[in-house]
């Protein structure tokens, strides 16, 4: 397997685990796989961008995954930088919002200190 295929295989693996450490309350993963300066954008959600901050937040307590899948993903590299296009749907909610839905993600992910940490994500709804 080259480089670029061993890092489309370690992005696709983490985007999932991300998701699935974001499902299990799992903080101690989370902090090591979202980035310091990590903006997440959804403007069904809100018209501003939330922060690393606000999201981990969310992630503590109130955003709720019940399940989740990423119905097809496409990896793109750009030296240390990897995008991620995605169609992702989940059955999840966010204190009383429902937020069960299908959506197209596009995420950034940054290779720093030899480790992939995602620095942002855009969320559209589809569904």
């Amino acid at each position: 397997m080259s480089d670029a295929a061993a890092d489309r295989a370690e992005l696709a693996r983490l985007e999932e685990e991300w998701m699935s450490a974001m499902q299990a309350r799992d903080m101690d993963r989370l902090e090591e796989l979202v980035s310091p300066g990590f903006r997440f954008t959804a403007i069904h959600l809100s018209p501003e961008p939330f922060t690393r901050e606000q999201w981990m937040g969310a992630a503590r307590e109130g955003y709720t995954i019940v399940s989740f899948a990423y119905e097809h993903m496409d990896v793109d590299l750009f030296g240390d930088t990897g995008i991620i296009h995605a169609r992702y749907s989940q059955v999840a909610n966010f204190e009383a919002t429902n937020l069960s839905n299908v959506f197209r993600l596009t995420d950034v992910w940054a290779r720093q200190d030899g480790r992939w940490q995602v620095v942002a994500r855009h969320s559209s709804i589809l569904g």
